[in-house]
This record gives structure tokens, C-alpha cells and sequence, in this order.
């Protein structure tokens, strides 16, 4: 039986790049759907930083980004 207890996950997706990033490639996305972009942040060691935070139903649920390979992505 299913109980609402109106439990949140809260994390923070942060993406470093060499390189500027479009919007297209800061997407956040959560079963299959787009739920946030990432804002840029500024520059941290020479590379571009672009984060967000997303608000999650389920602790379990898997999150991807559309960057691109050779950027570098942190999820906590």
C-alpha cells in the first residue's frame, strides 16, 4: 500500500568544462524527462562551473546530464 509522507531528495548537479557549455548541454534530466538546466557558476580552476539543484520524489531515481564526454559532472 502506498503512504504519503511528502519526503523530498534534494541534489546538487555541478558540471565542469574546458569550454562554455549551451543550454542544451547543461540539461538535467530524471526518467527521461528534463527537469532543470544548469546555471553557470563562474570558473573554478580554469574551467567553466555550471550548477543546479533538483528537488527528487524518490531517493533511488537515476540522474543524466546532456554534457558532453569530456566534461566532468558531480552529483551529490
Amino acid at each position: 500500500m502506498f503512504t504519503n509522507n511528502n519526503t523530498t531528495y534534494e541534489k546538487t548537479v555541478k558540471i565542469f568544462a574546458p569550454f562554455r557549455l549551451n543550454a542544451a548541454e547543461r540539461r538535467v534530466i530524471a526518467d527521461g524527462k528534463h527537469i532543470s538546466t544548469a546555471a553557470p557558476a563562474g570558473r573554478q580552476q580554469g574551467d567553466y562551473l555550471y550548477s543546479t539543484t533538483v528537488t527528487l520524489l524518490r531517493e533511488g531515481m537515476t540522474l543524466y546530464t546532456s554534457a558532453p564526454c569530456w566534461a566532468s559532472v558531480e552529483i551529490r
